[in-house]
């Protein structure tokens, strides 16, 4: 009877395990607090492109970002991860960042997510959610306006600049703007 139990036991035991250990996303929560991911979309490769050098830009201003690219293989998933809370920024075409922002098509079936710019190009947003945090959105822009690449880099300064139909993040519109974040 007492090898029975324990053998029941162990039984149990291995069998949690086994549960728990097939599971990555412990390990990817772990990941995105340790790196700045920033999304791109496989079937975008000037996407992947911008944001390849935003990210080497980033770990040379901010090193402790330790950002990274992420690969989509497509734009929807990004916005399933923007929408779920799981990624927190992408780099967008200005098109699909505004259909993202406004909830129309292809994403009118996503979560509605409070999407705003960090930096941009002519044909580029560099996107976060909201909830981002305005020390990091602040850090983020005051590196990208620094960068001497093309194309160029630009900082909305306001809530809603004239080119873009998707708010700024109030960091890196601070930044834009010249304040500094005790002054905000």
């Amino acid at each position: 009877m007492t090898r029975r139990r324990l053998l029941t036991a162990l039984a149990a035991i291995a069998g949690a395990t086994a549960l728990t250990a097939h599971t990555p996303y412990r390990q990817w929560a772990l990941y995105r607090q340790a790196h700045l991911l920033i999304f791109t979309s496989r079937d975008d490769p000037a996407s992947d492109e911008l944001g390849e050098r935003i990210a080497a830009r980033l770990r040379e201003a901010v090193p402790e970002s330790k950002a990274r690219v992420a690969r989509a293989p497509h734009v929807a998933r990004i916005a399933s991860l923007i929408t779920t809370n799981q990624a927190d920024v992408a780099v967008l075409s200005r098109a699909n960042a505004a259909a993202l922002f406004r909830r129309e098509a292809p994403f009118q079936d996503y979560a509605a997510v409070a999407l705003r710019v960090l930096a941009e190009t002519e044909r580029y947003q560099l996107v976060c959610r909201e909830d981002f945090k305005d020390e990091h959105a602040y850090l983020v822009a005051e590196a990208l306006a620094g960068d001497p690449g093309r194309p160029k880099l630009t900082v909305p300064a306001t809530a809603l600049d004239q080119t873009s139909s998707v708010p700024a993040h109030a960091g890196a519109a601070a930044f834009a703007r010249g304040e500094t974040l005790g002054t905000r």
